[in-house]
């Protein structure tokens, strides 16, 4: 499902959240029900919003649970705003993804391809940083070629990595993130857009990833991809996008 067709507006951009949590995650926050959301979405003025509970690995069966919880809520909300029912699934290896042997698929389909601090996840034999860019543009590939992802969930972005091995093996932020070429960036977001597949704007990286999302955004922009802006909140207070926008314009437009 192509959600849009590629806009570079900024005002256009920051209208959605395509990237919200509710409390059915086990992260999201207790004020996470979908009537706050939408409350929260109609006081930032969105026209969209999906919301993308996680599906982690061997966790296929919680998404038909989540879809019975809560289409019914999304379906009596009385608001002009449209709610995409998705998930925040998990591509965790090479040829490992949440709804390999699923026929079931929400109406918004946001993979992750890094959190590689959850449990199931694969990791490279070799723990360094080349080796997970290296397994990362596997990951991508191969999901890419599957044509069941709808977007990325903050593609690229090493935080994840980081977090988890900065101490045994010395990570730093951006130490596997800028490993990407502009060469790689354009042929994978190229081969994504020949699949339909959209690309995630995570504000949560705009700041500490400034440079590389400068680099990636432009990158996408002249290949043409669609993009698509996602919070990933956890809290009401992350649901509205725009009070990042003044920084994207200002730091990576």
């Amino acid at each position: 499902m192509y959600i849009h067709e590629p806009t570079y507006d900024t005002d256009e951009l920051f209208s959605a959240n395509y990237h919200i949590h509710t409390n059915l995650s086990r992260c999201g926050g207790r004020e996470m029900t979908v009537d706050a959301i939408v409350r929260a979405a109609e006081a930032a003025g969105l026209k969209e919003i999906a919301l993308t509970d996680h599906i982690h690995p061997y966790e296929t069966s919680k998404l038909r649970r989540n879809a019975r919880i809560l289409t019914p809520l999304r379906d009596a909300q009385k608001t002009n705003i449209h709610i995409y029912l998705g998930a925040e699934l998990s591509a965790h290896g090479e040829h490992k993804y949440t709804l390999r042997y699923s026929d079931f698929r929400p109406e918004y389909s946001l993979y992750a391809h890094n959190h590689y601090h959850m449990f199931g996840w694969e990791q490279p034999e070799d723990r360094s940083p080349m080796s997970y860019k290296n397994h990362c543009k596997a990951v991508l590939q191969n999901m890419i070629k599957t044509g069941k992802a709808d977007c990325f969930a903050h593609p690229f972005i090493d935080k994840y990595i980081v977090r988890e091995f900065e101490e045994d093996y010395g990570f730093t932020q951006g130490c596997i993130t800028d490993l990407w070429t502009d060469n790689e960036l354009g042929d994978i977001m190229t081969a994504a857009k020949e699949k339909q597949i959209a690309w995630e704007l995570n504000t949560s990286a705009f700041i500490p990833y400034r440079d590389f999302m400068r680099r990636y955004f432009h990158i996408g922009k002249e290949v043409g991809v669609c993009f698509l802006i996602g919070t990933d909140a956890h809290r009401l207070s992350e649901v509205d996008p725009n009070k990042y926008k003044s920084y994207f314009i200002n730091n990576i437009l």
